[in-house]
């Protein structure tokens, strides 16, 4: 089974900041992206978070500079396909039962995943 990358409410406020600057950003630069927004980290923290991540396999760092290693798009694809592999048994047409009995989908959207099957 592939791995589920958990991550901490932080861990994800800083991914989600690599992910706008994915060909990487300083240290410094996103620490102050941080301080521009309200938050009151350390560059001990912000370190912290990024050494965590970087364990992970979900950031690289090289020369203060810190990128993420797989786009937002790459991550959230390997995160369904892990879930759905894991949870449903691989079957795409299991979870989407699944889903579609607790949660009405909209006409529009039902024709949009059967256009989407057909021209796949």
């Amino acid at each position: 089974m592939k791995k589920i990358y958990d991550m901490s409410a932080s861990e994800l406020e800083v991914m989600e900041k690599l992910w706008d600057y994915e060909e990487g950003i300083k240290q410094s630069e996103l620490l102050a992206l941080f301080e521009a927004d309200g938050k009151e980290w350390k560059r001990q923290t912000l370190n912290t978070f990024l050494t965590r991540l970087e364990n992970k396999g979900l950031v690289k760092r090289e020369n203060r500079i810190a990128k993420p290693v797989h786009s937002r798009e790459e991550y959230s694809n390997m995160q369904m396909k892990t879930v759905i592999d894991h949870v449903y048994g691989g079957k795409l047409s299991s979870f989407v039962a699944a889903f579609s009995k607790r949660n009405k989908i909209e006409e529009s959207d039902a024709k949009a995943l059967i256009d989407l099957l057909e021209n796949k």
